[in-house]
């Protein structure tokens, strides 16, 4: 009885990570305020976004993808004390940030939020205090941006609200 039982779970769990991963969502209009487009390339590149276009603005989905700057409380300990010794050293030592780089992944239907995930890193980084920074994200914080789009697939194929919508989708429209 064991063995049927285990062996019943094992198939559930292959028959549950398939139907997760054929999961394809109908076309989707990406949004977002990273520059560049490495992250559109990256979840272009997954079979759930075949459809995922940056000008296909008569398509009812969205994927609205941002990204915030949060301080944490060391992080602005740490700031205010490396600005002081900084500017008290004329500029010789770097000021000292630490922030936690959220990524949000919204999904949109309509105007109506379907599906949110976040994901959070933290980054320190030390830069002269006469530099100039463009804005935008470094290299490092960029390739980890890309890093979550792996996981934002598998997430939002996970996600009952957003398989109940392709399953309406499907419905409605067809393949």
């Amino acid at each position: 009885m064991k063995r049927f039982s285990m062996a019943s779970l094992t198939l559930l769990a292959a028959v549950s990570s398939v139907s997760a991963a054929e999961l394809v969502l109908p076309p989707v209009l990406y949004l977002s305020t990273i520059e560049g487009s490495e992250l559109f390339d990256k979840l272009k590149q997954s079979p759930s976004f075949a459809a995922i276009d940056k000008e296909n603005i008569g398509t009812p989905l969205r994927l609205i993808v941002s990204y915030k700057l949060q301080p944490t409380a060391g992080g602005t300990a740490a700031g205010l004390t490396s600005a002081i010794l900084a500017g008290g050293s004329l500029g010789i030592l770097p000021v000292v940030t630490n922030n936690d780089l959220v990524v949000t992944y919204e999904l949109r239907v309509h105007g109506q939020p379907v599906a949110k995930q976040e994901y959070r890193e933290n980054f320190t980084q030390a830069q002269n205090m006469y530099s100039n920074p463009q804005g935008g994200l470094d290299k490092a914080s960029m390739a980890w941006v890309v890093s979550t789009a792996d996981r934002f697939v598998v997430d939002i194929a996970s996600d009952s609200k957003v398989r109940a919508l392709v399953d309406e989708y499907q419905f409605y429209f067809g393949s």
